[in-house]
């Protein structure tokens, strides 16, 4: 059996098949081990999807209640009901997701709020029946109450323009001062439609990995096949012309193949140390970039927080301090802590591609940026003075948006303290033109020295200290404005100062 003339029969055969047997046993366990993963990564994302969405629900909720309690107060110029009807209306606008949209009940099951159903305002629904007969709106409210934080209820309804029932995933919370209860809610079956393609585009991407794995297998099988067939030739030829050599010739390519083996392995070794430092290096330069990006966002919010503290503290040597003043201190400071915290949120999806845009009012943006930066203004005595002429939608990142608009009122305040400017002011005006929103942040400290104009967004330029900037805000900004949400960030001086200008479409 074992001849001359099965050797180069043998040299085709043998690693044939043994490649063959395993490429099967590792395709086999290749798509098991996918298949496996496949299923895990569906249950994983259904739950995180379904959890994402009632993250949703909430966030709309709380967002209405926030918008009421500004509403409530900063709107002096109206009367209690029409300040009620003012927002009742406002919230029917609001929309989101694919058939998202808010309404409202007060405690006595009375509709004050719906897009859907306004032939139905102010009727009482405590007996309104869904699709199985539930007690749909005595459930919301009886649980709103029941539950100070919000609660998730199930429920059948109809969508807008449709007269088929479908699940609904809803969240309600009570906001006491009106006696209102806040709804929010989506379909499940669209939820159920949006984890499915998930899930299909997941599957589709896993058995296309799948095929290139098996084709690759099959080439390697056919070249390994044919590099066998030449070097039985070759052999064949070799051991016809050269038999007294054989022996020779076997024991010089037994050496060299151990050598080229311990060269292929010092090599592999040495790719693998390069590899491991360049990721290394990489990740460093990144986690760098980053914790300056933060340390820049965080400083005004630090001061924030330090400036409430003195005031504490100030109040308390002279005895001023009481349980109105320290709710207000804590709420204040949690509200800075959020934002600290939001912004960490914000720069770790910063480099991911998968970021969510959505739509948002251009005031609510503008009101966040003025709550976190008024108390520092008010520190060193700037005045602010904001006009917002049209306030539209824009579809972005929100906190990204607000940070943008932080940084740049932080920069103007930077400045007017840095130059000791008599009378200082800082304006923000929001005006639409052509389809298009305008936020201007002036400051009369001077404007930006000429030389500078075309390096003021480049990364680690600044004019400030090293203890006092990294040269990153604006340059991060401009990031968020023109990257991020196809807008544009300008600047250009007047004869007061510097103006700095975000151009987005609205």
């Amino acid at each position: 059996m074992f001849n001359e003339k099965n050797i180069p029969r043998l040299i085709i055969l043998s690693p044939i098949m043994t490649v063959v047997l395993i490429a099967f046993f590792t395709i086999y366990f290749f798509i098991k081990t996918q298949n496996d993963y496949f299923k895990e990564e569906s249950i994983r994302f259904e739950k995180q999807y379904i959890l994402k969405q009632k993250n949703v629900l909430r966030r709309e909720v709380s967002s209405i209640i926030n918008y009421i309690n500004f509403q409530d107060n900063h709107n002096t110029k109206l009367s209690k009901e029409e300040l009620k009807d003012q927002i009742l209306r406002y919230t029917e606008s609001i929309s989101y997701d694919k058939n998202g949209y808010i309404w409202v009940h007060d405690t006595e099951y009375n509709l004050k709020a719906h897009p859907y159903r306004q032939n139905s305002l102010n009727e009482n629904d405590k007996y309104l029946k869904d699709a199985v007969g539930t007690y749909m709106i005595r459930k919301q409210v009886d649980n709103a109450l029941k539950n100070k934080e919000g609660a998730f209820i199930e429920y059948y309804w109809m969508k807008p323009n449709e007269e088929k029932p479908f699940k609904k995933l809803g969240f309600v919370k009570l906001y006491e001062k009106y006696n209102w209860v806040i709804s929010a809610g989506l379909y499940t079956d669209d939820i159920q439609k949006t984890i499915l393609e998930n899930k299909k585009l997941l599957e589709k991407r896993i058995d296309k990995y799948i095929r290139l794995v098996v084709i690759i297998s099959f080439f390697v099988v056919f070249f390994i096949g044919l590099i066998s067939f030449i070097m039985s030739k070759k052999i064949t030829e070799v051991i016809q012309r050269y038999q007294e050599n054989v022996v020779r010739k076997e024991l010089l390519l037994e050496d060299l193949n151990k050598n080229l083996e311990k060269k292929v392995q010092v090599a592999i070794v040495e790719a693998q140390k390069k590899d491991r430092a360049m990721l290394h290096q990489s990740r460093l330069a990144r986690m760098g970039t980053m914790l300056s990006m933060i340390a820049h966002q965080w400083r005004q919010p630090l001061s924030e927080v330090s400036g409430i503290l003195m005031e504490l503290e100030t109040a308390n040597k002279f005895k001023k301090v009481d349980d109105k003043m320290i709710n207000e201190v804590v709420a204040d400071s949690n509200k800075l802590i959020q934002f600290m915290s939001y912004t960490i949120d914000d720069f770790r999806n910063f480099f991911k591609p998968d970021k969510k845009k959505v739509d948002f009012y251009i005031e609510d943006s503008c009101m966040e940026a003025i709550s976190l930066i008024s108390a520092s203004i008010k520190n060193y005595n700037i005045k602010l003075q904001y006009n917002i002429k049209m306030n539209y939608e824009i579809y972005g990142y929100k906190r990204e948006f607000a940070q943008v608009l932080l940084n740049l009122m932080s920069n103007a305040k930077d400045i007017l303290n840095q130059r000791e400017i008599k009378n200082p002011q800082i304006n923000l005006e929001v005006d639409f033109k052509d389809g298009y929103a305008f936020v201007s942040v002036k400051d009369n400290a001077g404007g930006v020295e000429e030389e500078y104009l075309d390096l003021i967004f480049e990364p680690y330029f600044t004019t400030k200290s090293s203890a006092k900037g990294t040269g990153l805000g604006l340059y991060m900004s401009k990031m968020i404005i023109e990257k991020n949400m196809d807008g544009e960030l300008s600047v250009k001086n007047d004869e007061d100062g510097a103006i700095f200008t975000i151009k987005i479409k609205a």
